[in-house]
């Protein structure tokens, strides 16, 4: 009989186990009620709607003979893997397209893909440069670079991004990109 007793007590859903009172269970069961937190998670979700996290635009700048445009993500989170991509279009003849990139645009940053490949690749006076080489009047160049934020940024990076013919600087197009934890 005492094993009925205790069988049914184990099985029994209205006991609590010892010292957890009715104050400790009230207060468990309806958190999800409580107005604040769901006005925190209606107040993020309706962000999110509305595009304010991974928001993209496309910065554009023209000078020398040549238009710079770059598309990218404006807000990343850490550790995430986004895509930029680069368009020059030339109105003159450039004997040597160079787009080079500040270091502090890319600072903990790794750049998984860089297509078309650059004929050269160096880093000088604070850039890295890419030369892909001549390019006649009316065309256009395209390039996709790939990627992924370190989790050591916070805030994220500002730097500026130029094209070259060869050394002369032809324009210039200041870039940023947030980065949340």
């Amino acid at each position: 009989m005492a094993e009925a007793q205790a069988a049914g007590a184990i099985g029994s859903s209205s006991r609590t186990p010892d010292g957890i009172g009715g104050r400790h269970i009230e207060r468990g069961q309806a958190w999800w009620l409580n107005p604040i937190g769901l006005a925190v998670l209606a107040t993020l979700v309706g962000l999110a709607l509305l595009g304010v996290f991974g928001r993209e635009h496309t910065l554009s700048a023209g000078g020398g003979g040549v238009t710079l445009s770059v598309h990218q993500p404006q807000l990343l989170r850490s550790g995430e893997f986004f895509e930029t991509q680069v368009r020059v279009e030339v109105s003159t003849t450039v004997e040597d397209l160079v787009i080079a990139v500040d270091t502090s645009l890319w600072r903990d940053m790794t750049v998984n893909t860089y297509i078309p490949a650059a004929s050269e690749e160096s880093s000088e006076d604070g850039a890295y440069r890419f030369a892909f080489g001549p390019m006649e009047a009316g065309t256009t160049f395209e390039a996709k670079i790939d990627l992924q934020v370190n989790p050591d940024i916070v805030g994220g990076n500002r730097g500026v991004i130029r094209v070259y013919d060869g050394e002369r600087l032809l324009v210039e197009l200041p870039a940023d990109i947030g980065v949340l934890p």
